[in-house]
This record gives structure tokens, sequence and C-alpha cells, in this order.
């Protein structure tokens, strides 16, 4: 196992231009010399997001996310440094050197591959059953049931887990994979979880299998549907959660689904694997499924990454509309346009496709009304002669959902509708439309007391997290990986990182002397230590870039906001002031300890002489500066 060298991530990030990498995202509007946008890591309605060409950098100045362009890939393809590394070097016609990794990386970057290849090997193993075994008859049945052909299965590489689990166990050891690796996986579970010595068994069996992707169109993980009707477990089973696969960050299809999206600038949710399969061979190629979870605001960030629209496709019964309301209130904040497509009852997209074509059901995604419309036809023209107090009860529980919309323009068009609609007034429509958004506010705020509680607790019993590997630059706020940040107050010390950092003739006049020894008795001086003693070229963004790229998280975070600080400049005679006032500074609080220690009482003559003494020569040298 190996890692890829600084100088072979210079020469990427050398070959890269970021704004023309972005762009083939999302587009970009020009600001001066830098470019913006709205930022595609946090839901915002005023662009934050700044891609700086000069130094090659991004930052968002709202949820502080920034980096070089590897750091960039990494973010928005939920890549590992080695991954969006290799990726972009692939781009941009470079060749990966890799260099040997220490002990506890090399472990942890085998364990992954190793679990990535086992995933990828199951794949092909419960393909071949799904074609070749007896036993999978009722799984060969049950596509053709539901007019799949083989083709189609082996277009998704469906596969089939038997029954019995020694045929799987067998064939993992034969394979070189371990107990604990099926485990690791996801492919198998300990009869006692704290027991190994008990053994394990398959954790599916007797289902028919869907690969779940990665971005890459990787298998990550499983989803299992049984193929009995009194068979045990869920309708749909899917993998634990392990290092590659997350459900709450995964939607079933969408390596094949997001070019659909982009391109029809619209994404189509669906409840099942199956009805994803068959509206997709059928044409509708646009579509994902969530995995048998509840869509969070990871699922919203990875979509509004894609489209600014959403049709929600669910069932007309009360679970589907219940499903539709909660997805909605996850996906609203992100800014997206939601729709809310009801098929009828008793049909599923699947179902809807073979009874009466796609067709039918492309006309119901055509017309699906907007989220809010649909509500109000819905309730609305039932509660137009009701009482008072049932359509202000309608109308508390359409205001909070008009909360969740940040867009100003929005929210008043969405009263004035609901005021019509329902006969209220628009005060009283107004009134329950800030109470939701207060009490919302209120929430937030309360949740990130309880988060900075977890987080410092976190950070006092585990300690300072490791340097290098995929750690590079800052991480937006949400990141499961936040750590404490770095923040310079003195102006002198932040003035003269950021000169060492992009001027190379401050570099060079600067750090041909060591560090000087006042450094210690100064706050805020590790970072500018750091970058003083580093070997970079600041002619270069690609070498800082990838300096940066190997310190730790929150000096990355400090680092990059030092450098996406356009209203600092810096001349090399600034420097050398900026140096002399950190001396200054230094005697000053030498001399403030001085004094207090001489206030002490019940000094002995002696050392009131000494310290006396002391402070005189401090005094001298300051005068000196």
């Amino acid at each position: 196992m190996a890692i890829i060298p600084q100088e072979t991530v210079q020469e990427i990030l050398d070959a890269t231009d970021i704004v023309e990498l972005i762009q083939g995202y999302f587009p970009l509007k020009r600001a001066g010399t830098n470019y913006l946008a709205i930022c595609p890591f946090h839901n915002e309605k005023s662009p934050s997001f700044n891609i700086n060409p000069q130094r090659q950098i991004f930052h968002c100045f709202g949820c502080q996310a920034g980096g070089d362009a590897i750091k960039f890939m990494m973010l928005y393809d939920n890549l590992s440094f080695p991954e969006a590394a290799k990726k972009l070097a692939g781009q941009v016609g470079v060749v990966v050197r890799e260099e040997v990794l220490d002990p506890k990386e090399e472990a942890r970057q085998r364990g992954r591959s190793d679990i990535l290849r086992l995933q990828k090997a199951a794949a092909d193993w419960f393909h071949r059953l799904l074609f070749k075994s007896p036993a999978a008859q009722e799984a060969r049945d049950y596509l053709k049931s539901r007019g799949l052909t083989m083709e189609t299965s082996r277009t998704w590489k469906f596969g089939y887990a038997p029954t019995e689990q020694k045929p799987f166990i067998d064939w993992a050891r034969d394979e070189g994979f371990s107990i604990a690796q099926l485990v690791e996986g996801g492919l198998a579970k300990w009869r006692e979880e704290n027991n190994p010595h008990k053994g394990a068994y398959s954790f599916f069996r007797h289902r028919l299998m869907f690969p779940v992707n990665n971005d890459f169109g990787e298998p990550i993980a499983f989803s299992g549907r049984v193929l009995s009707k009194d068979q045990g477990g869920g309708k749909y089973v899917n993998s634990p959660e392990t290092v590659l696969f997350s459900k709450s960050k995964t939607f079933f299809g969408l390596d094949k689904s997001k070019r659909a999206i982009l391109r029809e600038k619209r994404a189509v949710i669906c409840e099942g694997q199956l009805d994803l399969i068959a509206a997709y061979e059928a044409g509708i190629e646009n579509i994902v499924a969530p995995l048998g979870t509840a869509f969070t605001p990871d699922h919203a960030r990875i979509l509004k990454r894609h489209t600014d629209e959403v049709v929600l496709c669910f069932d007309s019964d009360t679970a589907g509309l219940n499903a539709a309301s909660k997805a909605f209130r996850i996906l609203a904040p992100s800014g997206m346009l939601i729709r809310l497509a009801l098929l009828p009852e008793g049909e599923d997209p699947d179902s809807l496709i073979r009874k009466q074509g796609i067709g039918a059901l492309r006309e119901i995604l055509e017309s699906a009304p907007e989220f809010f419309d649909f509500q109000i036809d819905r309730r609305g023209g039932q509660l137009n002669q009701g009482s008072l107090r049932e359509r202000l009860n309608f109308a508390r529980d359409l205001s909070a959902d008009i909360a969740l919309i940040e867009d100003k323009m929005m929210q008043d068009s969405l009263i004035s509708r609901v005021t019509i609609r329902l006969g209220v007034g628009e005060d009283d429509i107004r009134k329950l439309v800030r109470d939701a958004i207060a009490a919302k506010s209120r929430t937030e705020k309360a949740q990130f007391k309880r988060d900075a509680v977890n987080l410092r607790r976190q950070s006092e019993s585990s300690g300072r997290p490791e340097r290098g590997g995929e750690n590079r630059i800052s991480e937006p706020v949400e990141s499961d990986e936040r750590t404490a940040p770095i923040e310079i107050t003195n102006r002198s010390i932040r003035l003269l990182c950021r000169g060492i950092l992009i001027d190379a003739e401050i570099r060079k006049e600067i750090t041909e002397q060591p560090i000087p020894d006042f450094f210690r008795n100064l706050t805020e001086t590790e970072v500018l230590a750091q970058v003083w003693q580093a070997n970079f070229d600041p002619a270069s963004p690609a070498s800082v870039n990838a300096f940066v790229g190997q310190l730790g998280p929150a000096e990355q975070h400090c680092v990059n906001r030092l450098l996406s600080d356009e209203s600092a400049r810096i001349t090399p005679e600034l420097a050398r002031d900026c140096l002399t006032a950190l001396r200054k500074q230094s005697i000053q609080r030498q001399i403030s300890v001085t004094k207090a220690q001489l206030g002490a009482p019940g000094l002995p003559e002696n050392e009131v002489t000494l310290l006396s003494k002391v402070l005189l020569d401090l005094r001298e040298l300051l005068n000196e500066c």
C-alpha cells in the first residue's frame, strides 16, 4: 500500500485549473478577479462560495469549506483523498507515483481496499448464482413476474443470496476473505456481538440482491428483497453501515442517473429499487431512490449538487403522503423546488408502467403540482366552508412548512395564496410563519449547543486528531470530522503568515533566519512557525496547496482563511514592521510578567535586585526596537 507524495500532488494541482474544474459541476459568476457561486455544501440564498484563480483555491465564507482542486472533488464527489487525486490526475494526464505509507495508515487503506474488493467479488458471486443455481429459480421466477428480463438483470447486476449460509462462507474462504472481513463489510454478523469465537452467519439469505454502487459504479453495499411471503425481516434489507457505505448519504441508482438529472434539471424520487429500475429501463432515467431510510440533510445536499427541482413520486395512501411531507421538510431548506406526483390508488411506478405504459407515468410526473399547491388543493377546498378554527389549524400546519422556505419572495407568495384560499387574515398567517421561524431557530440553537458539548467531550477524550492522509484543508462545518478552529487574532502574525505564503521576496527575506526565540513568549505563533519552516514556493499556488495538505485539519482551516483574505495586503517593508511589532509584544509580555513577580509578597532582597535588573534590561531592549 502507498500514498501519493507531495511532489505528485503538486504536479496534479499544477496541471489543473480550479475554475474550469468547478465550472464543470455548476455555473460560476465573475466577481472582479475571482468567481462566485451558491455554495454546494450548505444551504444559502446569496452566493458566498468564492474561487480564487490566482491562488487556485476555493473558500465558502458561509460554511467555511475550502481548499484546492483535490479537496473540492473530495467534498463534492464524496471521495477519499487518494481517490480524488487519482481521478483528477486521470483528467489532466498526470501519472500518479506513490510512496510507502506509515503502518497505521497502510493498514487503514488496505482494510478499505479489501472491503471494496469484497463487495465486488460478492456481487459477482451473487450474480452468477442468479443465472446458474437451481436454488435461485424462485428469484428468476419473481423477476419474470415483474417483467424484468435477464438482460436487465445483467445491466443492473442482480444477484441471489442462498438460503443456506455454508455456500457463502465457503466461497469467501476460498477467495481469501476472513469472517472478520465479511462482518466488517456488512455481509455477515457475529452470532454474539462481543464474542467472535461463537462464529458468524451470513447477513443476506434467500433474497434477490441489488448492488448499491458508488459514483464510480463500484458496489459498496447491497439491498436484498424477500422472495417468500413467510420470510422474516423487512421487505428490503440493506447492508449495515460500513467504512464504505452510509444509508443517509446514498441514493440507489445515482451512479446511472446523475447525468440524466443534470440534463433534465430535475430529479424524480421514488420509493423502491424495482420501481426505479422499471422507470429507468422504460426511459425515465433522471430517477433515484433512498435506501429504506428517511430523507436526511445529506440526501438534500447530494440532490442540490445535481438539480434545483425534485419530484416526489410516492404512493397516494396515507403512508405515502406522510413520507412526502417528511421528505419536503428535509428538502425545502435547500432551496429546491419540490413537486408532488401522486400515483393512482394501489399503483406504484412499476405496476403503472406495466398496465398503462410509460406515457401514463410520464404524464403524472410532468403535471406534478408544487407541494404547497397540492396541500392547498387537497385540504383547502374541504375547509373553505369549515369553521375558522379548522382553517387556522390547517394554516398553522402550512405556516410551519412556509417557514422552511428561505426565499423571502417565495414566502410572501405562499402567504398570499394561503390567505386567499383559506379566507383567513394575512396578518394571522404572517404571525404563524414568524412563530414557526422562531421555534425553528430555537431548536437549531439548542441542537448546536448539544453538538458543541458532544464535540468538546469527544475532543477531551480522544485528544488531537492525527495529521495527514485524507484530512486536507478545511471541511464544511457540518462535516462529521469537525475540529476546534484555530483563530489568529494578532494582526501582525496574520500579515506575516500571509506574506510568507504568497510572496517569494518576503519569504526569502524573513525565513532565511531561524525562527526567533521570542516566539515562545507569544500566543498564536504555532501556525506561523509551521509556515516559516515549511518548504514550498509562494510563486506556485500548487506548491502552497500541496504544503497546506500536509497540515492537520485545524491548521488547514486557518491557513486557508489567510489565503482567502484578499483585504490583507502586505509588502516586504510591512513584513519587517510586523516582525518588529511581534518582538515588542514579546518584550512587553516579559515586562508584565517581571512586574508581577516583583509584586509577590515576601520576596527575598536578592531576588528583588535580580528582577529589577531584568526589568531594566527589558525596558532598554524595548527602547531599542
